[in-house]
């Protein structure tokens, strides 16, 4: 496994945290490349459970992402591009219960999560360059939209 710590250019499938905590879920990279030269990382997201399912996230997906502590939801932060905002992250939450992969409408920089208790995410935007501390509630943060996964 994989001793050092794990931030956004620097991250793999043999980190021990993208298992979830009740051992039922992992969280797996397919095609994990940098965004651009010296950039982040991105690429595309699987969730694969204990029972051989594997549901994908997202096409382009950054990390690592964090596990709340029940491990029934997953922060995972995600790679966007258009013409009027350039490349950003936006924050998304996959609830393995209802199968729904909510986008949060906030941009950011570069995210870098370190926890998810409950309904708190906490973590940094733009860790190497004037980092801003991120306290995001996700009951009062608005939703961009929401990807349903049922099968």
């Amino acid at each position: 496994m994989n001793n050092q710590k794990s931030n956004p250019w620097n991250f793999h499938n043999t980190d021990k945290s993208l298992i979830s905590p009740n051992d039922l879920y992992r969280a797996v990279y397919y095609d994990l490349n940098e965004i651009a030269m010296g950039a982040p990382l991105g690429g595309s997201c699987f969730i694969e459970g204990s029972d051989n399912t594997k549901i994908k996230l997202h096409d382009w997906c950054g990390g690592p992402p964090v596990w709340e502590k029940t491990g029934f939801s997953l922060a995972i932060p995600v790679w966007t591009k258009n013409n009027t905002h350039g490349t950003f992250q936006q924050i998304a939450v996959m609830d393995m219960g209802t199968r729904q992969f909510k986008i949060f409408k906030k941009k950011y920089k570069v995210l870098q999560l370190s926890s998810f208790d409950t309904l708190t995410i906490h973590g940094y935007d733009s860790p190497l360059f004037n980092p801003e501390s991120i306290l995001f509630d996700i009951n009062h943060e608005k939703i961009d939209y929401i990807i349903n996964l049922n099968d």
